[in-house]
């Protein structure tokens, strides 16, 4: 019964989650309401506020969730990474970027980074910035694993590596959510440009 009981919660949290980014798509994250979130996954709004504080508490677990998916798939691409050593960390951020939309639209996006940014050290600033931190660990254990393999220098700080990495994509999609009109290709493009600059390095001047 209790296995039950967990599976029917973790399915309720799920409808509400999925409600949530629904309506929040379709009429903002502003005009939406917990009531209305409620009434669109069919619980009551008491029902709501068991398993979420507030429609903030449900705009970060929607990152979070984002967060988890991306991760559990980069986790594949670390397993087998492609022999070269840009390509492999181009795809791990490129995948970041393909998955960005799947729950969060631009404006949510814009929403969750302004709370973050405006809060940093509130519960919800503390949780957007953790789940950056692992993201940015991930491209760090990718680039010790190129270096396992040779592909990439081992005397390379790899924690070090990857959070630059991971500020290069994370500042280009600041931009990308910045600007409604940008198209996705458009910040694919950017991000192939500096990913490769940053692993050709920018040359040595003498004289």
């Amino acid at each position: 019964m209790a296995g039950l009981r967990e599976r029917q919660k973790a399915g309720r949290r799920r409808d509400i989650l999925a409600a949530a980014a629904k309506l929040f798509r379709r009429d903002g994250f502003a005009d939406t309401s917990i009531e209305a979130i409620a009434a669109e996954a069919e619980v009551a709004a008491g029902t709501v506020y068991n398993y979420f504080q507030s429609k903030g508490d449900l705009l970060i677990s929607l990152v979070a969730l984002d967060g988890e998916e991306v991760r559990a798939a980069g986790k594949s691409i670390i397993a087998n990474p492609p022999k070269d050593a840009v390509t492999a960390v181009h795809r791990l951020l490129t995948f970041y970027i393909d998955h960005s939309l799947i729950h969060l639209s631009k404006e949510l996006w814009r929403n969750a980074m302004a709370n973050a940014l405006s809060q940093p050290s509130s519960e919800f600033g503390l949780a957007y910035a953790a789940l950056d931190r692992k993201l940015a660990d991930q491209v760090g254990e990718l680039v010790a694993c190129l270096q396992a393999r040779g592909q990439i220098d081992g005397g390379v700080d790899s924690k070090t590596a990857g959070d630059v990495l991971f500020e290069v994509v994370n500042s280009l999609f600041q931009v990308f959510v910045a600007r409604e009109e940008m198209p996705i290709a458009l910040l694919k493009k950017a991000l192939a440009r500096q990913v490769r600059l940053v692993f050709s390095g920018l040359g040595n001047s003498e004289g």
